[in-house]
């Protein structure tokens, strides 16, 4: 069992490049434990397969770390801000002249383009901003701009005045109204032009830059229920499956998803989530990975747990453990440690909070 890592060492943390910094995801992954888990469990070349990405921080870690990978996750949001990771432009310049394009065409722009927008959504913006944002994502959707498009999510809702929205939470979209009534903070809710902030944006995200990547890697929108890999086609698996019953993926970034296109709604069913069908929607996981691994490659899993207000917990390192013992005899566990979470980093809704982390790692043996 390894010594878990306290609150006070995330401090002197690897923090990662600012590329982690394109916008917020629930439950992401620690870049400083990724690459921990990548340069133990693999080595230069070697192909990682991350069948539940998230905000990408493995594939970007994988590549940065001289690795190939396979990203996929069934969110868009989550597929938007890993292709905005793994195609950040080259320089600064790139993506300042393809937003100063985007500029000169919303200046023609007087009038939304005739969709239909949900009263939600509308809450959350001055008009003028709401229809602005709207042409931007659409363009950059249309362009396959992923790292402006990832940009332009980072900063749809946030308090502050660098963001588009009215006052509203960060990583969750809700309105803080309340706390910033109108009458009092008038200036907050007026019109915000988004192609400064998104200037801003940009230029903080590229201040510091990686040099050239020549590693390959594919991004795909695809469940993890499907078989999309050969056989014995992966050195290693590395991944955070979501923290059952603890985080909701899709209604929690709802906002950002409807500018994609996309209601959270038509996703929440072939999300991996809910606690009746969590050992059978992993036992099909897990098989899968068995069968694209390579004989002798590791299956690294890093588990939040799960606690509730009314005293009901449940060990999900445990039950995967049992799972693969009973189901998925091709893979031995190999290590398991814990590391704790420190409260800043804690995923809270409605008296649940996940507080610790459990990497397992499976070794898959046999052929």
């Amino acid at each position: 069992m390894r010594t878990a890592i306290s609150a006070e060492s995330y401090k002197k943390d690897y923090p990662g490049c600012t590329l982690h910094q394109i916008g917020p995801y629930v439950g992401k992954m620690r870049p400083s434990l990724a690459r921990q888990l990548i340069t133990t469990y693999s080595k230069e070349k070697d192909w990682i397969w991350d069948p539940f990405c998230g905000s990408g921080t493995v594939p970007l870690e994988s590549r940065l770390l001289c690795r190939n990978v396979i990203a996929v996750d069934v969110n868009p949001y989550a597929c938007v801000l890993t292709r905005a990771k793994l195609h950040a432009p080259t320089s600064e310049d790139i993506a300042l002249s393809q937003l100063a394009q985007v500029a000169s065409e919303l200046k023609s722009i007087t009038r939304g383009n005739g969709c239909k927008i949900p009263r939600w959504v509308k809450e959350f913006f001055h008009r003028r901003t709401l229809r602005e944002a709207i042409f931007i994502a659409s363009r950059f959707i249309s362009q396959r701009q992923y790292f402006n498009l990832g940009c332009l999510l980072g900063i749809l809702h946030h308090q502050t005045s660098g963001f588009l929205s009215y006052p509203a939470s960060h990583l969750i979209p809700y309105l803080r109204d309340k706390r910033f009534p109108r009458n009092r903070y008038p200036e907050a809710y007026k019109y915000r032009d988004p192609i400064p902030r998104l200037e801003v944006k940009i230029k903080h995200i590229l201040a510091k830059l990686p040099p050239p990547l020549a590693t390959r890697f594919r991004v795909l929108q695809k469940s993890a229920f499907n078989k999309y890999l050969p056989d014995q086609s992966m050195d290693a698996v590395i991944t955070s499956p979501p923290y059952m019953d603890a985080l909701d993926y899709s209604r929690d970034n709802r906002l950002r998803l409807w500018f994609l296109g996309v209601d959270y709604k038509s996703i929440k069913d072939v999300e991996i989530r809910r606690v009746s069908t969590f050992e059978k929607d992993m036992t099909k996981v897990m098989q899968i990975m068995t069968k694209v691994v390579k004989a002798n490659g590791a299956c690294v899993l890093v588990l939040g747990d799960v606690s509730h207000s009314d005293d009901r917990n449940y060990d999900v390192p445990q039950m995967v453990i049992d799972l693969v013992k009973d189901r998925v005899k091709t893979l031995h566990l190999e290590e398991k440690w814990v590391e704790d979470l420190p409260d800043h980093r804690r995923s809270i809704r409605k008296g649940r909070a996940t507080k610790k982390e459990t990497v397992l790692v499976f070794r898959k043996i046999g052929r």
